[in-house]
């Protein structure tokens, strides 16, 4: 469990704590390598050599399609289809086949998750892991899905930003004759449109106040140890909002550490999370603590153990309802 909430803990402070305008019209798409797929099939889709990282500008096709998922979002889930049809639209069309390509990026997913996702969605699109929130970041991503339509003169070029959609998309006829008109258009025609300003970023802070999170923290500090001093938030230059106390904990005086973070949501129908972890001198997590306005029901402690699929846990730790998540059911390989 402790090596789980690691990798968690570890997930989430990748994310920024700050919200944003995602990437608008015109802007140039950012340069970000991604994991290729393995299929050789995906990759001769996208034109990509053998090389483990690509960027965008490497695939084939003059509009590219990147929509920005999280497997676990169910809006992200009732997307696939229309998707599908779209990709088998595009490739059975002599306009669009091989100008026009599809790209999934999953947010925060791990390469488990995705397969899962593509085979019980039967996914015909590549889909691609991002998860150290890499290009969610480089496109100020928030809310999945998130569909960005990049155009580029040539294949090879970064591109621009010819148009982009929240949430689901059920209009498949509209968005391919977009598709399709963006090939007799010019990337200059959307680069003229790009914002003179970048888009301004709000930081995001839990449900409570400041005083009532440093209550919470102390009270957090105070179950590790005995003798708590010297409780106090440290003036940082990265603005990182971090606390100190030293306890005493195994017969000797120790200080420990507590950081309090947030990620904006993910999903379209999440909430935003924010937490705090206490840890001591080595990194060592001693524990952390959801801080939420409303209501949150954690799983139920038998025995000294909180029992859940990687799936439930993982679904908790997104802010989704992770009840609806069912136990993972491998089937049974036949030998030979």
């Amino acid at each position: 469990m402790r090596r789980w909430m690691l990798g968690v803990l570890g997930a989430l402070l990748l994310a920024p704590p700050v919200a944003a305008e995602p990437i608008e019209l015109g802007e140039t798409f950012p340069k970000v390598p991604l994991l290729a797929p393995l299929e050789a099939a995906q990759r001769d889709y996208l034109g990509l050599s053998d090389d483990q990282f690509f960027t965008l500008d490497q695939i084939k096709g003059r509009v590219v399609l990147v929509e920005m998922l999280n497997v676990l979002c169910p809006h992200c889930q009732k997307q696939t289809a229309p998707y599908n049809q779209l990709y088998n639209r595009l490739e059975s069309d002599s306009t669009t086949r091989g100008q026009v390509k599809m790209l999934g990026v999953a947010v925060g997913n791990t390469d488990e998750q995705i397969d899962d996702f593509v085979l019980i969605y039967n996914v015909l699109m590549p889909v691609v892991p991002d998860r150290r929130f890499s290009m969610h970041r480089a496109v100020r991503g928030g809310p999945t899905p998130f569909s960005i339509y990049v155009l580029r003169d040539v294949p090879g070029e970064v591109g621009v930003v010819a148009g982009t959609h929240l949430g689901q998309d059920h209009n498949i006829d509209t968005l391919f004759d977009y598709l399709k008109y963006l090939l007799e258009s010019e990337a200059a025609e959307f680069a003229i449109l790009a914002p003179d300003t970048p888009s301004t970023q709000t930081v995001l802070n839990p449900p409570q106040s400041d005083e009532e999170v440093a209550q919470l923290i102390k009270a957090s500090f105070a179950t590790q140890g005995k003798g708590l001093q010297d409780f106090r938030k440290l003036e940082l230059e990265s603005g990182r909002r971090v606390y100190s106390a030293n306890t005493i904990r195994n017969g000797q005086r120790e200080e420990l550490f507590a950081e309090v973070t947030s990620r904006s949501a993910i999903c379209d129908i999440c909430h935003n999370v924010h937490f705090f972890y206490v840890f001591d001198r080595t990194g060592m997590v001693l524990v952390s603590k959801r801080l939420e306005g409303g209501k949150f029901v954690w799983p139920q402690v038998r025995d000294g153990v909180m029992r859940m699929s990687p799936a439930q846990f993982a679904a908790l730790f997104e802010g989704l309802d992770w009840r609806l998540v069912r136990p993972e059911r491998r089937r049974p390989q036949l030998a030979g």
